[in-house]
C-alpha cells in the first residue's frame, strides 16, 4: 500500500472515530463495518469455528456501539482499534476457557476464488497455526487480520512491544517451517 492511499485511510477512520465518538449513527454503523472482517478473521483463527467467531463478532460490536452511545469512547482511531481487539480478543478467551468453541470438522473459506483449493489452503495454514504457542498465535492473528500496530498488539495482549516484536519474528519462523513453498502443512518437520 503506497503512503498516500495509507494517509487517506488514517484520515478517514480518524473522521469516522471522531464523529461515532460524537453519536453519530452513521458513523458508528461505519465504524462498525470497518472493524467486522479484520474481527471475524483474528476471532476465526483463535477458535477455528465460523459459528463461535461471528457471535463475538457480533458481541464485540455490540459493546462498541454502547460505549460509543454511554459516550465512553475515545476519539483516537488506534485507541479505539487496540479496545475493539482487545475486547474481542478477551471474549475468545472467555470462550476457549469455557470450552463453548469447539473447532468446525471442516475448516470454511472466507472468500474462496476458488472454493477447494482456497479451503485446502486454509485447512494447511491453520495445521500449521495451531501448532505455534498461544501467544505467538494471537500476535500474528492481530497483526495480520486486525492490521494492529505493534504497540496496539501489545495493549490488547498484555505484553511489552518489545515481547511481540519476538513473538511475531518466532511465529513467522516456526509458520516457514511448518509449511512449504506451496502453503502446504508439512507434518514431518514439526518435533
Amino acid at each position: 500500500m503506497d503512503s498516500r492511499s495509507s494517509n487517506a485511510r488514517e484520515l478517514l477512520a480518524e473522521s469516522v472515530v471522531h464523529r461515532a465518538c460524537a453519536g453519530e449513527p452513521r458513523a458508528v454503523e461505519a465504524l462498525c463495518l470497518h472493524f467486522e472482517k479484520p474481527l471475524f478473521g483474528y476471532l476465526y483463527g483463535m477458535l477455528r469455528n465460523a459459528h463461535s467467531a461471528q457471535d463475538l463478532v457480533q458481541e464485540t460490536l455490540l459493546r462498541l456501539f454502547r460505549m460509543t452511545r454511554e459516550g465512553r469512547l475515545n476519539g483516537q482511531p488506534a485507541l479505539v482499534r487496540s479496545l475493539v481487539f482487545s475486547i474481542a480478543h478477551n471474549l475468545a478467551v472467555d470462550e476457549l476457557r469455557r470450552g463453548k468453541s469447539k473447532p468446525d470438522p471442516q475448516v470454511e473459506s472466507i472468500s474462496p476464488p476458488n472454493p477447494v483449493e482456497r479451503a485446502f489452503a486454509r485447512e494447511q495454514i491453520d495445521c500449521a497455526l495451531a501448532r505455534l504457542p498461544d501467544s505467538h498465535r494471537n500476535a500474528l492473528m492481530l497483526r495480520v487480520w486486525g492490521e494492529l500496530s505493534y504497540a496496539e498488539i501489545s495493549d490488547t495482549l498484555g505484553a511489552t512491544p518489545a515481547e511481540i516484536k519476538i513473538w511475531l519474528y518466532r511465529a513467522r519462523k516456526r509458520l516457514a517451517e511448518l509449511l512449504d513453498r506451496d502453503g502446504q502443512y508439512i507434518e514431518q518437520r514439526t518435533q
